[in-house]
């Protein structure tokens, strides 16, 4: 038995259709598609605030734990003419100690400052109007912090 070839057979059922008019005539090609119109760019986002738009200088009452007992303490912040912060840290169980470096980015500040014990300690600070959160560390203690400004 001989194998069938089908693409012949294939044209002639289509010269056989078209002929008789039975099968469509082929569609006339697509018209060209027009370019899309340019799109513009989005507009840039809006940069963020700058550590200028908010102000923490004041005094602070903040609460913290350390060493096991709840405390209070008191920030005194402010701004020199160079732009660096300043203050101290104190509470009723010790003296103002002097803020060793202060920076504020946006409304964060991370505060250094030589702890009572001779410690080198931290409090990182995010401001929310007159209010502020966040945590205090140095080696062996810490805790969170959270206080109000009061003047």
């Amino acid at each position: 038995m001989r194998p069938l070839t089908l693409a012949p057979l294939a044209l002639v059922l289509v010269t056989a259709c078209q002929s008789a008019g039975t099968m469509p005539a082929p569609a006339a090609a697509p018209a060209p598609v027009a370019a899309p119109a340019a799109v513009a760019a989005p507009a840039a986002a809006p940069a963020p605030a700058s550590s200028a738009s908010y102000d923490p200088a004041g005094k602070w009452s903040l609460g913290l734990n350390a060493l096991g007992q709840q405390l209070e303490v008191a920030l005194d912040l402010y701004k020199l003419s160079d732009g660096k912060w300043a203050g101290t840290v104190s509470s009723a169980l010790f003296p103002p100690f002097p803020i060793s470096e202060a920076t504020l980015t946006g409304k964060r500040m991370v505060i250094s400052f030589v702890a009572p014990t001779g410690d080198p300690a931290k409090i990182t600070l995010d401001f929310d109007g007159d209010a502020a959160q966040g945590e205090w560390s140095m080696a062996g203690d810490g805790s969170k912090v959270a206080g109000r400004r009061t003047k």
